[in-house]
């Protein structure tokens, strides 16, 4: 029931006081695992839909990450946004790990947490992240820690 509570307490928390993103969009890279092109876009004033498409696992399979994002201001700086959510991974391992693993998907779902930092001057954001990952099919692990970081052009 405390868990419950809490996570109730937290959804509450990023939707109050909900401020304006100043943009809508992004396209860039991102480092890390996974690593690829990333797209993330606002879908209202706080949530963001954050796509990965490229390796994970440090290279050993081609796949999409997912995230929902729940982002606010940090209060720290103007511009630096803190953001937190779930997500989902969906891809395929590279052939040497498919004999290895007797499969060729790797499905599972992510969380994450990070800051996202965006200039203005010039339309561009940084943002880092980290979170857990669980896999639903076989691998080297069914619980690993990834994380990165992402440099995007806002439009």
């Amino acid at each position: 029931m405390k868990k419950v509570l809490t996570i109730m307490m937290v959804l509450v928390a990023l939707t109050v006081g909900a401020q304006a993103q100043s943009y809508k969009s992004a396209i860039g890279l991102r480092g890390g695992d996974p690593s690829g092109i990333t797209f993330k876009t606002f879908i209202n004033s706080v949530n963001a839909l954050d796509f990965v498409a490229g390796t994970g696992y440090f290279g050993h399979n081609l796949n999409l990450t997912v995230y929902y994002e729940w982002q606010k201001p940090t209060g720290w700086t103007p511009n630096l946004d803190w953001f937190v959510g779930p997500g989902a991974h969906l891809g395929f391992w590279n052939s040497t790990y498919q004999e290895e693993y007797n499969t060729n998907i790797t499905m599972g779902i992510d969380g994450i947490i990070g800051l996202e930092y965006t200039l203005d001057d010039i339309p561009l954001n940084f943002a880092v992240g980290a979170g857990p990952s669980f896999n639903f099919t076989s691998g080297p692990a069914w619980y690993y820690w990834n994380g990165g970081f992402s440099i995007r052009y806002v439009f």
